[in-house]
């Protein structure tokens, strides 16, 4: 099999062949920020979100002279050429680069993209309540960070008790996302989610529900889930997938309202 190709710093290199320096902030800190998206058909789905999302989290964690969205999106149809990805998972990865300390940068920021195969999407997921939390009010709230061992530690918990994936709610109680999706909920015949004041990432397919007006935000609790008919979590690499189980309430997975939102999502990404 051919060894893929990685982007890093607007060079198209093996990815054997390809050195990050020790002291790279993203490395020693998890100082960074990374966005993943999906290659159909050769075609980035909803490139301009993810472009536009990565971008809030470079100028939030304030990291300078990383790529424009412009020389992105060329080095993905670059490498998206050069590794003949019809079908793949695309991510994006920018740090601040090498630097002396956790408050002294360098001046040569990291930017990496690489490819993957593109999993198969579950038929349908499990969910656990956690104990953890999720900030809402942390720096890093929304931000898709590099610093992810909160989450990489959650999701090994949620495996170890059986589950696919956590539920974790903000720090005042209310339900926030899980580790790797967003999570919705149908009660009294609507789609909601919870808000973005709850430190949620704003996921991209949860953004196309909103505005499409299939999906709407409100303060939820794990009370909740008693008065829920259907619930199903999104990202940009799975779609939407039903839940069929949070702890030990069942849940259908061929809900209604679940499948209106798989068909709407599947009609704006062949778009």
């Amino acid at each position: 099999m051919t060894e893929p190709s990685i982007w890093i710093n607007g060079e198209l290199l093996l990815a054997s062949t390809s050195g990050i320096t020790a002291n790279d902030h993203g490395f020693l800190f998890g100082d960074g920020v990374f966005d993943t998206l999906i290659i159909r058909n050769e075609k980035p789905i909803f490139l301009d979100r993810h472009l536009r999302r990565l971008r809030n989290g470079i100028d939030r964690l304030q990291i300078k002279g990383a790529p424009t969205d412009s020389e992105l999106s060329t080095a993905l149809s670059q490498l998206i050429a050069a590794n003949n990805a019809a079908d793949a998972r695309l991510r994006i990865t920018v740090t601040p680069g090498p630097g002396p300390s956790p408050r002294q940068r360098g001046t040569q920021p990291l930017a990496v993209i690489t490819t993957s195969p593109l999993p198969d999407a579950p038929s349908s997921a499990s969910l656990c309540t956690v104990e953890w939390t999720r900030n809402e009010r942390s720096p890093l709230a929304g931000i898709k960070s590099t610093s992810w061992g909160e989450n990489a530690t959650i999701l090994r918990y949620a495996a170890a008790k059986g589950f696919d994936n956590a539920i974790l709610c903000d720090s005042t109680g209310r339900l926030s996302e899980c580790t790797t999706s967003n999570l919705f909920l149908v009660i009294d015949e609507r789609i909601v989610t919870p808000s973005l004041a709850s430190g949620c990432l704003p996921g991209i397919i949860r953004e196309v529900l909103i505005e499409e007006k299939l999906a709407a935000e409100h303060n939820l609790f794990p009370s909740d889930f008693a008065r829920a008919t259907e619930a199903f979590i999104t990202s940009s690499t799975t779609g939407v997938v039903p839940v069929q189980r949070i702890d030990d309430r069942v849940f259908p997975t061929d809900g209604q309202f679940t499948a209106t939102a798989d068909e709407a999502i599947a009609k704006l990404s062949a778009r």
